[in-house]
């Protein structure tokens, strides 16, 4: 029998790296052997819109994208979007989700620690949930901006779905050079945040 196809669903919001992400994860997938299908829709704004990023692998994959409820895993970039992105994910789905929150201009940030767990607390109730403090462990690896890297990291320690070695190389090409020793550092980070988490 053949290996099952993996649907994965990036939520982000322009400019977070969520199409950096899923190319890596289409990369390491070919690195893996797999056949590999990917997709996004974009939102009004191509910085700072709503990004939705489709990868699907496995034996033998024919469409880039899929249909609501058909997600094996979810990758939330940002809450709003996780959220917004959650009808996407299949029963019995996981949603990885980062605590971020894009907040607007006027937002205090007391406002948007509450509005964080009232987010979390919502995906929650609709899906098995993993909540990664993510931007803390991208600063932590030196690249305040790898917060895609650090839930790649959260994704392949959960799923066990492409390997270590294929995403390591992933990374190595789809990242810019001068960005890939601190990207590989938070993705390495993110395997651990899962490992050491109960």
């Amino acid at each position: 029998m053949g290996r099952r196809v993996v649907n994965v669903a990036i939520a982000s919001v322009g400019g977070q790296g969520g199409l950096t992400l899923s190319r890596v994860l289409a990369v390491a997938a070919v690195y893996d052997g797999l056949s590999v299908r990917t997709g996004e829709t974009l939102g009004m704004a191509q910085r700072f819109g709503s990004v939705v990023s489709y990868v699907r692998f496995g034996d033998s994959v024919l469409s880039p994208t899929f249909s609501e409820g058909e997600a094996d895993y979810l990758i939330g970039l940002e809450l709003v979007e996780a959220l917004r992105a959650l009808r996407l994910l299949k029963p019995g789905g996981l949603a990885l989700v980062a605590n971020v929150v894009k907040p607007p201009i006027s937002a205090s940030l007391r406002k948007e620690e509450l509005r964080a767990e009232a987010l979390i607390e919502a995906i929650s109730r609709y899906a098995r949930t993993i909540q990664v403090p993510a931007a803390e462990i991208a600063r932590s690896a030196g690249n305040p901006r790898a917060v895609n890297m650090v839930m790649l990291g959260v994704f392949a320690s959960t799923s066990g779905a492409l390997s270590d070695s294929s995403i390591r190389r992933a990374i190595a090409e789809v990242v810019p050079a001068r960005w890939v020793d601190s990207s590989l550092r938070a993705y390495e980070l993110g395997r651990s945040f899962v490992r050491s988490s109960p």
